[in-house]
């Protein structure tokens, strides 16, 4: 038993100096971690800072009197982006590591949820055309009626942006008619039966909250690209008719439109409509890319291209793991109003 006794008081002091190794590694982890999460975020705010700093025309200002002038646009990305990295942490732990392990369990693997739907090819030609051809008679007759009255471009504003949101809204009751004759349960279609909303409003958010830590990098590796190619960074025209227009109601309707119509309209057409029939003939991944790259290019915008395609796919994959178009809806609408409140604050404050 002596020996025993003995072998047991050797390896003790071994195994307490290998339990504060393993203490002091995890601390240095934390230490890392907590830095990245508060480093991250103070490098990349300035990208956000910059677009709203180009809107108010105050560009030339340097980085401290950026912070200074919004000091509340500084302390809400900071904030934003800290608590998208942990979001982004969480995501990749619930949807990666069962996948990664030794042995994962098949009902842990992250799921694909979009199906084939019963619409295809040739209904989504139909369906762009369509739309396109609505819209642009839509303008177009707007435009004609205040060019025969007389009456100058910026009092035709307000109402070429009412009418855009009137057909926005009179095309999805249009795709609502058409399914009902069908008989195809839009509701169940596009995932807004069989999911708790308040579960798919959660989740959207929270990939609202992932998307910024990658929107950030893209934003800013595409400003280096477009610096490279000699494209001129500049605001979207929407933004700056935000920005600076002295009409409340173009204001108004701009807001409005970006927060309620544009979301449910775009993730409706592009999410629920289109990509169900392009992942069903050219696979997930590719239909991902497509798009993305269409939803990016629709906004005739090139210097913000990159950071609208790298949106577009968080917004393709919150519907496809969600299975719920109510959750990109959400993340769109999110980060409509997330940009419209700080071009008003920079309004507001300029």
């Amino acid at each position: 038993m002596a020996p025993d006794r003995l072998t047991s008081a050797t390896l003790r002091p071994f195994h307490s100096e290998k339990k504060l190794h393993l203490t002091r590694v995890r601390l240095k982890i934390y230490r890392w971690f907590l830095t990245v999460i508060m480093h991250f975020p103070l490098n990349l705010f300035m990208q956000f800072l910059a677009v709203a700093a180009t809107t108010a025309g105050t560009d030339n200002l340097s980085e401290p009197e950026l912070i200074a002038r919004y000091p509340a646009i500084a302390a809400t990305t900071v904030l934003l982006l800290s608590v998208g990295l942990i979001c982004d942490l969480y995501l990749l732990f619930r949807f990666a590591r069962p996948a990664l392990s030794n042995n994962p369990p098949t009902g842990s693997l992250p799921a694909l949820k979009i199906d084939p739907k019963p619409w295809n090819m040739r209904d989504l030609l139909v369906a762009a055309c369509a739309l396109i051809l609505v819209l642009v008679a839509g303008e177009m007759v707007v435009t004609l009626t205040f060019y025969l009255i007389h009456r100058n471009q910026d009092g035709a504003l307000p109402w070429l942006l009412a009418t855009d949101m009137t057909l926005r809204v009179a095309i999805l009751f249009a795709f609502v008619v058409c399914f009902r004759q069908r008989g195809i349960d839009w509701r169940r279609a596009v995932g807004l039966r069989g999911i708790s909303p308040a579960k798919s409003i959660g989740f959207g958010a929270m990939f609202f909250l992932a998307i910024l830590p990658p929107l950030a990098i893209a934003f800013a590796a595409y400003s280096q690209f477009c610096q490279l190619v000699g494209i001129k960074e500049e605001t979207q025209p929407i933004a700056d008719l935000l920005a600076s227009s002295d009409s409340m109601a173009i204001v108004v309707l701009i807001a409005a439109f970006a927060i309620t119509v544009a979301p449910v309209f775009e993730e409706f057409f592009f999410r629920g409509f289109a990509y169900p029939v392009l992942k069903e003939r050219w696979g997930t991944q590719t239909a991902l890319m497509v798009v993305s790259a269409v939803f990016a290019l629709i906004h005739f915008h090139l210097p913000s291209l990159g950071p609208l395609f790298a949106l577009a796919l968080g917004l393709g994959l919150a519907y496809e793991l969600s299975g719920s178009l109510l959750a990109p809806i959400t993340m769109h609408a999110l980060f409509n109003a997330a940009n419209v409140a700080m071009v008003l604050y920079v309004r507001a404050h300029s």
